[in-house]
């Protein structure tokens, strides 16, 4: 998620914390304000010490990671040291290649999701319809050779978005023939009841040859079934013991900004952590 989504998310939850607090001492004492009664103060202080735990833990992930981008240095294809490693290169085609159902661009991975505007009580959700998403293995290269990447067990969330279509209920494009044909052939209804237009929006990313991408995973020797004529393929690369295996085509910079613009939210979850279990003992009359 990037870092501006994920700052107005904390903001937001830190808004309404709070919030909860300052209405309390307008219309109780100090000493009631933590405490609360038996019915909302223990069920509020559980809210509290889990959403303090999953902040917690979640900005202590993404500081790792962080680090993690830091620290591990850039290899070069033809120095590649086998375990983990950073790479920096540009895709290349290594056997095979893909073309992605929207657009019709030739790649080497491509990731539909379909998603339809739902009206749930007085809100609209987005709600997905349809995920799909094809790969092959392809080289990633720099001056100095070519490693052969599989991209199973990545985590490919990094990759940015490539194209979007919208459909509207009124006064929208129509959307592309390519897209329309996709929704055909695998089930997705583009109408309501009443022969009327769906609110549904069309998301398309893809890898093509020459991106520029970021890869952090683990590299191994290549096997005798991936060995091929050229000499400039050094090794190969694919998810590590420890489950890393991350693709993107942001740069360093971008990822060590998303990972690390959440640093200053740990101490909240620990205050928040700290409250919830003090409303608890509370309740329960420990306190």
């Amino acid at each position: 998620m990037p870092i501006k989504f994920r700052f107005l998310q904390s903001s937001i939850a830190t808004y309404y914390i709070f919030g909860f607090f300052i209405a309390r001492l307008n219309n109780h004492d100090h000493s009631t304000v933590l405490s609360g009664d038996k019915d909302d103060g223990f069920a509020f202080g559980i809210m509290l010490l889990v959403i303090g735990l999953l902040i917690f833990f979640k900005s202590l992930k993404n500081l790792k990671m962080k680090r993690l981008f830091e620290n591990v240095p850039t290899s070069k294809m033809r120095s590649l040291a086998m375990g983990l490693v950073e790479l920096k290169g540009k895709v290349q085609v290594e056997d095979k290649i893909l073309k992605d159902p929207f657009d019709d661009k030739e790649c080497v991975y491509w990731r539909i999701h379909i998603q339809e505007s739902v009206k749930r009580g007085k809100r609209r959700k987005w709600v997905t319809r349809h995920k799909a998403k094809n790969q092959v293995p392809f080289l990633i290269s720099d001056q100095t050779g070519s490693v052969l990447v599989h991209l199973d067990g990545a985590n490919m969330n990094d990759v940015k978005r490539d194209n979007r279509y919208d459909l509207a209920t009124f006064f929208s494009d129509e959307i592309p023939t390519n897209v329309r044909d996709y929704c055909r052939k695998n089930n997705v209804k583009l109408k309501g009841w009443f022969g009327g237009k769906k609110r549904m929006r069309f998301i398309v990313t893809y890898l093509e040859p020459d991106d520029d991408i970021y890869i952090l995973g683990s590299a191994r020797p290549l096997l005798k079934n991936e060995q091929k004529d050229s000499k400039n393929v050094t090794a190969a690369i694919d998810r590590s013991k420890e489950g890393l295996f991350i693709i993107s085509d942001k740069s360093e910079k971008e990822l060590i900004d998303e990972y690390g613009g959440q640093s200053y939210i740990i101490p909240l979850g620990i205050i928040l952590s700290a409250i919830g279990f003090s409303m608890i003992l509370t309740s329960l009359g420990y306190i």
